[in-house]
């Protein structure tokens, strides 16, 4: 490499050019500065006086110690402050005034002023309650309706105004006015004077030396004057061996009171009675006070005579002597007089109980007191058997008892007969078997009076006379059964008639709702049936139920109803007679019901159950729909088919006067009103 190749490069150095020399805009001087300083703060003051607000601050007391503590700079001329438009806080202080600190806002106006009154710290006040000079304790103190003590009372700390004051005590009458508190933790003394607010009151007893308390408060004995409060007072009088006194006193303060001599009552002796037996009826001197045991109070007496009495037991007789405030007790034992019942009990086996108590077997001799007793006699599978009896000294008595199944004894505890609401009775039916119909070769049987073997299990009412236009009417007002004839067929007592087999259903339904019963049939596809199971509403009788009623229940069958050959005897019933021979087809020759049409219901005699009219006077419509069926097999409780068109009529009635019609077998049918058809109610004696 050569040594140009080799050469170095160094640089060289830097020299700054100078700039051209000016001469400076200003040159300060301590004279420059001064002015300067001069002109701004003229400029300053101008600039503040032209935008500053003269205020003025007044202050209660007027000597109270003012400062403005923040905001902007301000100058104070005469009694007023130059201030810029802002927020300030200022604050004033005056001795016995609470400090004050408040922050103001200077507006847009002008002139501008701000009043405000520091408040007062609190006075210190002395209460004092007198009376006659002297001084009262333990009254009530309240300043503005607050309690603050009682009397004597200092109060440290009262705000300083014009303030309630009120002062009560028990014994004086309240006191009540304004005080002026001055406030600056000064202290002032009021001084309130009470009037009593009691009574002397002369209380004297005789004997002397009774304890007397006023509302329970014990205030010495007499004869005494007491202090008394005012009002309607509760004196109570009290001496041992006495009976207490007490009375309302209407006290007046400061009036003198003067009760009249108040006379002491000795206090009862209080008597103790037990006996054996317990139970026994005392009677004091003629007077009934119960039965032992017994704690009486009596008034003191020498002589009382008491007698205890109880049945099945001799009298206890005693003469006593009672004492003021004596416990006395008394114990009795009355001697029994016994009298002999004995029982003879079938089946054997029975358990006897004598008022609940048992006494073993039932077959024995009992000795018991001459008092009413209850005995019962229990045997399993049986019902049980109760009596009542009262055994008498010196005549024995005998029961001879046969105790009834419980199923038998279920039936002789239904009534034998019920009432409805309206008056009408139905009779009791027991159930049994029987023979519905005709035979073939009976005279006068017709073809639908198919004979069938019946079974009754359940016993029912059965009314002792059919629904009369009266009773009716209670269910439909406008009813009238009409005329036939010249038989006037609405007279109130008699049948009602000319009512459809439904309408017979609804009257039903109606009294069932009426006497509280559930109603016995229902609608099923536009037509009335019995509910599934019958209910013990009322209903119409089966055929079956009024059968067993007309014809067996009274004793053996009879072709009519009178017996079994005709004519009828006088008597027999309400039938088509020789006055209905221009009214029907057929009428009874010589015989006379008295009646042109049907008569009052229960007119003729009735027959054994005590049920009337079963044949004559009116047909009847009956539950069951109309069938002509043959039935091999027994039937239980039948209540007819489950279709048809019409439904039963049974019973002869005031136009029938033939041999065929007149039979207790005759059957009849329909569904529309008749003039010669009513209906009798019927119900089950239990539900099923």
């Amino acid at each position: 490499m050569s040594d140009s190749e080799n050469r170095i490069i160094e640089p060289s150095a830097f020299t700054r050019a100078d700039a051209p020399t000016r001469e400076p805009f200003f040159r300060p001087s301590p004279l420059k500065v001064a002015v300067l300083i001069v002109f701004v703060a003229l400029a300053a003051v101008a600039l503040f006086m032209f935008n500053a607000r003269a205020v003025q601050f007044m202050l209660t007391p007027e000597s109270a110690r003012f400062s403005i503590d923040s905001g902007f700079p301000t100058y104070r001329l005469g009694e007023r402050y130059l201030m810029l438009k802002g927020d300030y806080s200022i604050s004033a202080e005056a001795d016995g005034y609470y400090r004050l600190e408040e922050t103001v806002s200077i507006g847009e106006d002008p002139d501008q002023e701000y009043a405000f009154e520091l408040l007062k710290l609190p006075g210190i006040v002395t209460v004092e309650a007198l009376h006659d000079g002297e001084m009262i304790e333990g009254a009530e103190v309240r300043i503005d309706q607050a309690l603050v003590g009682t009397t004597p009372l200092v109060i440290n700390e009262v705000a300083a105004g014009l303030r309630d004051l009120y002062v009560n005590h028990p014994r004086f009458k309240s006191a009540q006015t304004e005080i002026e508190v001055v406030g600056l933790r000064q202290s002032q003394t009021e001084s309130v004077q009470l009037e009593p607010a009691w009574a002397d009151v002369r209380v004297t007893t005789i004997p002397d030396d009774a304890e007397i308390f006023v509302e329970d408060e014990l205030l010495g004995q007499t004869p005494g004057t007491f202090e008394i409060i005012e009002g309607n007072r509760t004196l109570m009088v009290r001496k041992k061996g006495f009976k207490s006194f007490e009375t309302t006193l209407a006290v007046t303060a400061q009036e003198l009171l003067e009760v009249p001599a108040i006379i002491l009552i000795k206090s009862d002796g209080k008597l103790n009675i037990n006996s054996q037996p317990s139970g026994v009826n005392v009677t004091i001197s003629g007077k009934y006070y119960g039965q032992t045991p017994l704690s009486l109070a009596l008034p003191p007496q020498d002589q009382y005579q008491l007698v205890a009495t109880r049945a099945g037991y001799r009298n206890f007789e005693r003469n006593l002597s009672i004492k003021p405030d004596e416990d006395q007790s008394l114990n009795i034992t009355l001697e029994p007089i016994l009298g002999q019942v004995k029982l003879a009990v079938s089946p054997a086996g029975a358990r006897l109980f004598v008022n609940d108590k048992p006494r073993g077997g039932a077959n024995q001799t009992l000795e018991l007191t001459a008092r009413s007793h209850d005995l019962r006699v229990e045997l399993d599978g049986y019902a049980s058997f109760e009596t009542r009896v009262i055994p008498q000294p010196g005549l024995p008595q005998q029961l001879n008892i046969v105790l009834q199944t419980e199923e038998e004894a279920r039936v002789s505890a239904i009534p034998q007969q019920i009432t409805t609401s309206l008056g009408d009775t139905l009779r009791f039916v027991l159930p049994g078997e029987f023979q519905m119909g005709a035979g073939r070769r009976e005279p006068g049987r017709r073809s639908n009076e198919i004979q069938k073997s019946v079974e009754l299990t359940r016993a029912f009412y059965l009314a002792e006379k059919e629904i009369s236009n009266q009773t009716f009417m209670e269910f439909s007002p406008g009813h009238d059964s009409g005329l036939l004839g010249r038989a006037l067929l609405s007279d109130p007592e008699r049948p009602v008639v000319n009512v459809s087999w439904n309408d017979a259903v609804r009257f039903c339904n109606w009294l069932s709702e009426k006497d509280g019963l559930p109603v016995a049939y229902e609608l099923k596809d536009g037509k009335w049936r019995l509910k599934t199971p019958v209910t013990i509403g009322y209903r119409l009788p089966t055929e079956a139920e009024w059968a067993w009623a007309a014809r067996y229940a009274d004793g053996p069958p009879t072709r009519f109803p009178w017996g079994d050959n005709m004519p009828p005897p006088a008597g027999s019933g309400n039938f088509a007679d020789e006055s209905a021979a221009n009214m029907v087809p057929y009428s009874i020759k010589d015989y006379n019901d008295n009646y042109r049409g049907p008569a009052p219901s229960g007119t003729y005699s009735s027959n054994g159950l005590g049920i009337f009219d079963l044949a004559g006077n009116v047909s009847e419509w009956m539950n069951d729909l109309y069938s002509v069926e043959l039935h091999r097999k027994p039937l239980s409780d039948p209540l007819g088919p489950d279709n048809g068109d019409y439904y039963v009529i049974r019973g002869s009635n005031y136009t029938h006067g033939r041999f065929s019609e007149l039979r207790w077998t005759f059957r009849d049918y329909g569904l529309d009103p008749r003039p010669d058809v009513g209906f009798r109610i019927a119900r089950y004696a239990e539900q099923e």
